[in-house]
């Protein structure tokens, strides 16, 4: 369902058209006639753990029995779903270094998404250059 989350939230946002594309590291291509975007998508639910707020968290590793941080060779952005409220934060694919993330709700609002998206795509155009 992430997916359709993701893409819902990037057509909404009128700068790129989107395809579902799945294949190993590559859940959409966001595209318009400058540029396409490679986008893999992470969906979680809220957790509760005992003394500690609610959160998010999301498997970022790629690979079978060993696991691997992606890279920009692999897909140009991720995009993180929040399964409670259908909000997605965007992130450049070199901000994220680890084998997961934990997010708070309180992250994922509209602006956020919004937001999210204009500077991961903006930061990964720079980076082609």
């Amino acid at each position: 369902m992430g997916e359709f989350y993701a893409a819902g939230a990037i057509l909404s946002f009128g700068t790129h058209k989107v395809s579902l594309c799945q294949q190993d590291a590559v859940d959409l291509v966001a595209f318009n006639s400058d540029n396409h975007l490679l986008v893999q998508v992470k969906t979680a639910f809220l957790a509760s753990r005992p003394n500690r707020s609610p959160s998010y968290q999301f498997q970022l590793a790629h690979g079978g029995k060993k696991k691997r941080v992606a890279t920009e060779k692999d897909f140009d952005i991720y995009a993180l779903v929040a399964s409670h409220n259908r909000r997605v934060l965007f992130l450049p694919t070199r901000s994220l270094l680890q084998h997961t993330k934990r997010l708070p709700p309180s992250r994922f609002t509209a602006e956020a998404e919004i937001d999210s998206w204009h500077k991961a795509v903006n930061y990964v155009l720079e980076m082609r250059r």
